[in-house]
């Protein structure tokens, strides 16, 4: 058995960290111990030969995983061996291959603290490594490398692997992908195996984190953007949120591409990769790519996709044929605005009541309500909810385009009164009144949830403690700001600016995409309400068929067929993912590699005008945002729309993703608070308690002073 040392606090490193927590977990390592101060007391439980290996305290992390910077020590036979290898390992750490390594990714080279593992010596009849997702193409299967006897070498790279086709490999291929696949399972993210096979059993000598992953160029080009800020990529997806995301996905991207006139053929819309969905974003790019003046750079750029290719990318030129061919997509545009807007007229004016009137109680029959509700009246309003995603995302354009010099944010703030915002309004109102009952305001915002797409979190009407918090940080004072005047200043700024034969066009333009902006929260709105519909629908089918949260790593397609085969493989997938870092964009022009953002000055998107001075509150979940005090600068990795009664207490907000059509851009504005949103690595870039200047016309982050203790 394995013991930590006697010490009060030993070095660990993480190596050891992590061979102690597979220990506890039930998986087999090699006798060990770690970070001995009595070194002869512990040569003397394990026995010769041993084995002395480094266990830095920045190796095997997440971010960077120092592979090949330390050495490990085979075949020590006596005490002199060990203490000198011992010696040789916490020397190592000012190697200077080790502190180039530091400073390439980001890391301190003084912060490097080494301990040391001391085990009892292999003899392997087959070892090697194993990686629970394909390191070069990405694909989730286990990759084995593996010789006869040490892997010393293997590892080194002076020798090549063994063949899969060899019966050592063969015959021990079965356990190997087993545990590997338990591994990951354990860490809840993929992992990079070393592994050492003695008298028939798999030892684990190593586990970390895979810290870079490339694609495969049949892959495609995928991406997240939109999907993971706030949405049902921020986080795994299980697989009844997904059924339901891709039910509408599938035909509203390619129907809408089919009306604009862009689309033609067909194509897969959206696929679940890494436990998280993404869209076809080669796909659509090659559909955009038909209107004369796109260039890939400008739409990456507003889409917050990675780039990783120099120039300006696929880029269209504006002459006579590129235009002859658009004129199609020219004339459907008008067409497009005025359809959308009548069906969003229509349902935010008592049609979407209408629908859902049925739905309130649930009948007896619940399976036969629960497909009409999913197939025939989620999909007419889901379907429409996107499209005016796209109408205002097209409507941006359209105005950008036109009037490229204008102030963009400060036009789009100081929207039309929004239902978005009525809890906000609720809450202010019991706060300065001291009301405390809060069965109203659940009963009115029942369909509200601190994270609305994930259906299986509950909603305000059954998290009334979540609620009750939220009011008793609403009694500690709100920040409160009007964007009209800014909003009123800024457009008058802009006319003025404008050619005055150009300004009835300028009027309209903007007109148009503040309409369809605005429009577009009204309809979220109304999806949350959908959305709660359905989980009332889940839950109640659930209990009724003995299942629990089974239920949710189903389909809405098995769901309605009651096929319950596929829930354990949808559990494992969502908790093989669960802390997975997952790279944003997919294809053979990414590699994901976690980044250091420890250098370089903090900017992202300005989403929201101003510039304000504070303390930095880092919020990874709602809960902890909750409880930020008021006047704080929020940094958290996205908001959705159960952070948005949190962001009436914050004076400014800074987000590792989002853009500028983003929930968290229009809330901010709306508050006017400043905001700067898809700064890279915000969350642990910028320190809790740290003094910050966030600019939201700049989208810069300066870092002021000394951290705060």
């Amino acid at each position: 058995m394995s013991s930590a040392s006697d010490t009060a606090e030993p070095v660990l490193g993480g190596k050891a960290e992590a061979l102690l927590k597979l220990e506890k977990a039930g998986f087999l390592i090699p006798a060990s111990r770690f970070s001995p101060v009595d070194i002869p007391a512990a040569v003397s439980e394990l026995g010769f030969p041993l084995v002395v290996r480094s266990s830095a305290t920045v190796e095997d992390g997440r971010s960077s995983s120092f592979a090949g910077q330390f050495e490990s020590f085979l075949n020590l036979n006596s005490l002199e061996e060990v203490r000198e290898a011992v010696e040789k390992c916490h020397e190592s750490v000012l190697a200077p291959s080790v502190v180039e390594y530091c400073k390439k990714n980001g890391v301190d080279p003084g912060d490097v603290q080494m301990g040391v593992i001391l085990q009892r010596m292999i003899r392997p009849e087959l070892a090697g490594v194993a990686f629970t997702i394909n390191p070069v193409t990405g694909k989730d299967e286990v990759v084995i490398e593996a010789v006869e006897g040490l892997a010393d070498a293997l590892l080194a790279g002076r020798q090549e692997a063994l063949p899969g086709t060899h019966p050592l490999v063969q015959k021990y291929r079965p356990e190997i992908e087993k545990v590997a696949r338990r591994v990951q399972l354990h860490f809840g993210e993929p992992q990079d195996l070393e592994f050492a096979i003695e008298g028939g059993e798999l030892h684990l000598l190593q586990a970390r984190p895979i810290t870079r992953i490339g694609f495969a160029p049949g892959v495609g080009e995928w991406t997240n953007a939109d999907f993971r800020d706030g949405g049902v990529s921020s986080a795994v997806c299980t697989p009844l949120m997904w059924s339901l995301y891709d039910w509408i996905w599938e035909d509203a991207i390619k129907g809408w591409l089919r009306d604009m006139k862009l689309l033609k053929g067909d194509f897969l819309a959206g696929q679940m990769f890494f436990g998280r969905p993404y869209w076809n974003l080669g796909a659509v790019k090659n559909c955009f790519a038909k209107i004369p003046g796109f260039v890939e750079r400008e739409f990456d750029t507003d889409l917050s996709v990675e780039i990783q290719y120099e120039g300006t990318g696929l880029h269209t030129p504006v002459n006579f044929w590129t235009i002859l061919k658009a004129i199609p997509t020219g004339l459907a545009i008008p067409k497009f605005f005025r359809k959308q807007e009548a069906f969003n007229e229509k349902f935010l004016a008592g049609g979407f009541d209408d629908l859902v009137r049925k739905y309130e109680d649930i009948p007896e029959d619940v399976d036969a309500a629960f497909k009409t509700l999913v197939e025939e009246d989620y999909k007419l309003f889901e379907t429409n909810y996107f499209r005016t995603i796209f109408a205002a995302s097209v409507a941006k354009l359209d105005f950008n385009d036109a009037f490229p010099e204008t102030d963009y944010t400060a036009l789009v703030a100081a929207l039309p009164e929004m239902t978005h915002l009525a809890p906000t309004r609720a809450l202010r109102a019991m706060a300065k009144s001291g009301e405390t009952d809060i069965a109203p305001l659940l009963r009115e915002f029942r369909h509200h949830s601190r994270r609305e797409l994930d259906i299986r979190v509950p909603r305000w009407e059954d998290d009334r403690g979540f609620v009750a918090e939220l009011l008793e940080q609403y009694r500690k004072g709100t920040v409160e700001s009007d964007p009209r005047p800014a909003y009123e200043k800024a457009r008058a700024a802009a006319v003025a600016a404008v050619p005055e034969k150009k300004r009835k066009s300028f009027h309209k333009k903007l007109d148009k995409l503040r309409r369809f902006v605005w429009l577009r929260e009204e309809m979220r709105d109304l999806s949350s309400k959908m959305y709660y519909h359905i989980r009332r629908y889940v839950v109640e089918i659930a209990k009724r068929r003995g299942l629990g949260d089974d239920i949710f790593f189903m389909t809405w397609q098995e769901i309605i067929a009651d096929d319950r085969t596929g829930i354990e493989n949808g559990r494992e997938t969502c908790e093989r993912f669960r802390n997975f870092a997952a790279p944003n964009e997919i294809g053979s022009r990414f590699t994901f590699a976690p980044a250091s953002h420890s250098d370089g000055e903090l900017k992202g998107i300005g989403a929201s005008q101003g510039r304000t001075e504070g303390t930095a509150r880092v919020a990874r979940t709602v809960e902890e945002a909750a409880r930020v005090e008021k006047g704080a600068i929020l940094v958290c990795p996205f908001t959705d729309p159960g952070w948005t009664p949190v962001l009436d207490r914050v004076s400014g907000v800074v987000t590792e993703t989002g853009g500028l059509l983003s929930h968290a851009a229009v809330i901010c504005r709306e508050y006017g608070i400043p905001a700067v949103l898809g700064v890279p690595g915000a969350t642990s870039r910028i320190p809790d308690g740290q003094k910050v200047v966030v600019d939201g016309g700049t989208g810069r982050v300066e870092l002021v002073g000394e951290e705060k203790k």
